[in-house]
């Protein structure tokens, strides 16, 4: 194990200390919870992730990811209690961009690790797409209260989908809330920030984790063996 393979995953362990102590939406629940035809996964490091193992004829084959944009439409301002809107949270062009970067670069590390799949440029490659949806920013201070001295931390939700491109049907489901130091980063991300690049590669590594359990090539010798669970 490389000297650097272990420090990236001690980096993204330090991310997910506290993330329970973060307000969480109670409506950023995977839609797959109640479904029969997914099973949950236990050992996960997320705190939902679902397999479908009936996800699509071949599936146990497919190698060609597509990454599509990332979709920040439906993003909320989770704010500390009691503090009213602030809408300097807003994800302008330019923020936007930064934070599509830093996705497209962690998730393709993530997935392309030891070739494990291969990232194509397009849709009409893929065998797989896999979409991810900011559902929420949890910041623990308001911005003025930073600006005044107060410690950034936070906590981002994210809800991330594999989908068999042929059938449209879901493969492997990951809703999860990642603490960071810095929330504001996600605010500001004019400057590239480590904080933004972690939380995204531990939601990669995730994925790529359920989607090599699925097809029952490997385990992850940097974490615990995946345990399905019938609901």
């Amino acid at each position: 194990m490389s000297l650097k393979l272990i420090a990236v995953a001690a980096a993204v362990s330090l991310l997910v200390v506290g993330c329970a102590q973060n307000p969480v939406d109670k409506r950023s629940v995977a839609p797959e919870r109640t479904d029969s035809e997914f099973l949950k996964v236990k050992n996960a490091q997320a705190d939902e992730l679902y397999i479908n193992p009936s996800s699509g004829e071949g599936g146990v084959d497919f190698r060609r990811i597509y990454i599509e944009p990332l979709n920040i439409s439906k993003m909320q301002i989770i704010q500390p209690e009691g503090a009213a809107r602030d809408d300097r949270w807003k994800v302008d062009d330019l923020e936007d961009a930064a934070l599509q970067n830093a996705m497209a670069s962690e998730f393709s590390r993530a997935l392309s690790f030891e070739s494990a799949y291969n990232v194509v440029a397009t849709r009409a490659e893929a065998q797989m797409s896999i979409f991810t949806t900011i559902v929420a920013i949890h910041p623990n201070a308001t911005l003025a209260e930073v600006t005044a001295g107060a410690r950034s931390g936070g906590a981002i939700t994210v809800s991330v989908a594999l989908v068999n491109t042929a059938t449209d049907k879901v493969m492997v489901r990951t809703v999860d809330t990642k603490s960071t130091d810095n929330i504001w980063a996600f605010h500001q991300v004019d400057n590239k920030d480590e904080a933004i690049d972690l939380i995204f590669r531990a939601w990669g590594n995730s994925m790529r984790r359920g989607l090599l359990h699925l097809q029952g090539r490997s385990s992850d010798p940097l974490a615990e063996p995946l345990i399905l669970k019938e609901k």
